[in-house]
């Protein structure tokens, strides 16, 4: 279960999920990435096991990943890491800064 598409697939999504809400979140309520990971509610917890459920089901199925228009196998995989990696980068930047980046 830990090689194989579904890691990276599952990450990438969720890292994709993450900046996104935590940039919303970070421009409207003033936390910083970090803050608002501990101050996460049960709520969002939840969601995010069900966004992994829904995730790993097709992949442990053997359902193959097909393109549908722009959403191709590739652009997830280049999106997640690329969200992966600012996940990274806007952690490192906030803990430095003290503030929240957007």
């Amino acid at each position: 279960m830990f090689n194989g598409p579904a890691p990276e697939l599952i990450n990438g999504r969720l890292a994709m999920l993450g900046l996104v809400a935590g940039a919303w979140e970070e421009a409207h309520g003033g936390l910083t990435l970090a803050q608002q990971a501990a101050q996460m509610p049960l709520s969002e917890l939840l969601l995010l096991a069900v966004w992994v459920y829904a995730s790993l089901v097709p992949i442990l199925k053997g359902a193959k990943m097909e393109a549908f228009g722009w959403f191709t196998p590739r652009a997830e995989i280049t999106n997640g890491r690329a969200a992966m990696l600012g996940i990274a980068v806007l952690l490192f930047l906030e803990d430095k800064a003290g503030v929240p980046f957007f």
